[in-house]
């Protein structure tokens, strides 16, 4: 297969640099792009067969632009009628053997907020990438994670099928074992995110991932395994290995919610009643908002979200009833006082919440 492999003749474009490396689905060839004088990665593909579907999804890939995923440059025609997938070079080994999510907590929560933002991106261009998996990533010189390995890669939506098992053992969703045609959504992806998360925690799958086909986890998988992280936390990687694929959570869900924690007592908002500035943050933690014989709403800041503490009379956010125990929105307007009142009658706090980024 390498003797194959280096009779490739390439475009005059690329020389070049290493032996091929080989995998399932291709071959890489690591070069030197001439005309732009920077490393790229050529994968060439094995099964000729597979172009006129891998086309159309590449083509898609071409126009995608995420930190987390490897870029996409160009697709190039080769001899013997294959084709090469021209990417991005990522120098460095994968995460398979990688010791870094294990260095602390706040790693661990870093990696895997990277991982489901690069996947939340896919998700967002229209594709799935069935093969997500620790050997299908890499920390880059800064450790900023780069999905890659777009081989098996679909379009979501209704024709998103198969015939028969095509995925990696452990990873694979259960759905993915039935026989002839097998459909699937993106959800396959959350499923193997969710495996990849314990595998970097553990360096090993649970039991009931590496049957055949998998079986639903033991409760609290997450909460037991050595690295430790809060219970919300767990409780959210657990369902992305829930059996039925509708009971697991979008990637953008994941992203967002690892991005909470990993932002800690790090939010801002300011709320504005009557020309008067709130500043809510981890030094100020809560006030109370009142327009006498009208309504009263607490806000109150826990390290991870705004939200109402307590309430009293009529008071209303975004135009609908509030409660106790209630998240705020990023943006939103408070009225104290129903729409049934006259103008002179009601008062209208603004709230706004400033979002940190992730810090890599």
């Amino acid at each position: 297969m390498l003797a194959r492999i280096i009779m490739v003749k390439l475009p005059k474009r690329y020389t070049q640099l290493a032996c091929p490396t080989s995998g399932g689905f291709g071959d890489v060839i690591c070069c030197n792009d001439n005309h732009l004088d920077r490393k790229v990665a050529i994968k060439v593909i094995k099964d000729i067969k597979e172009e006129h579907r891998l086309r159309d999804e590449l083509v898609a890939l071409l126009q995608m632009r995420s930190k987390h995923v490897v870029q996409v440059y160009d697709i190039v025609t080769l001899d013997a009628g294959s084709f090469g997938i021209v990417e991005e070079f990522v120098d460095g080994g994968d995460l398979w053997n990688s010791d870094v999510p294990r260095q602390s907590p706040d790693t661990y929560l870093s990696i895997l907020w990277q991982i489901a933002s690069g996947i939340a991106d896919i998700h967002a261009a229209g594709l799935i990438h069935r093969d997500i998996k620790p050997t299908n990533m890499k920390l880059d010189g800064e450790r900023i994670v780069k999905i890659f390995d777009f081989g098996l890669a679909r379009k979501g939506g209704a024709d998103a099928a198969t015939k028969g098992f095509i995925g990696t053992y452990g990873f694979a969703a259960p759905e993915l074992y039935g026989s002839g045609k097998v459909s699937f959504t993106n959800a396959i992806d959350t499923y193997a995110f969710g495996a990849t998360a314990f595998f970097l925690k553990c360096r090993d799958l649970p039991p009931e991932l590496q049957k055949r086909p998998p079986q639903s986890v033991t409760s609290g998988v997450f909460s037991s395994a050595p690295i430790s992280i809060p219970h919300d936390l767990a409780v959210l990687l657990e369902r992305c290995l829930a059996h039925n694929f509708m009971d697991r959570p979008s990637m953008a869900t994941v992203r967002d919610e690892l991005a909470r924690h990993l932002h800690r007592d790090k939010h801002q908002a300011l709320a504005v009643h009557s020309g008067k500035p709130y500043l809510f943050n981890s030094t100020n933690r809560s006030a109370v908002l009142d327009f006498p014989k009208v309504g009263m709403v607490e806000i109150t800041y826990d390290g991870l979200k705004f939200f109402v503490s307590q309430t009293s009379g009529e008071v209303y956010i975004n135009n609908s009833p509030a409660c106790s125990g209630m998240e705020i929105p990023g943006s939103c307007v408070v009225a104290l006082g129903g729409a049934h009142r006259k103008s002179n009658e009601r008062e209208f706090i603004t709230f706004d919440v400033s979002n940190p980024e992730v810090v890599l």
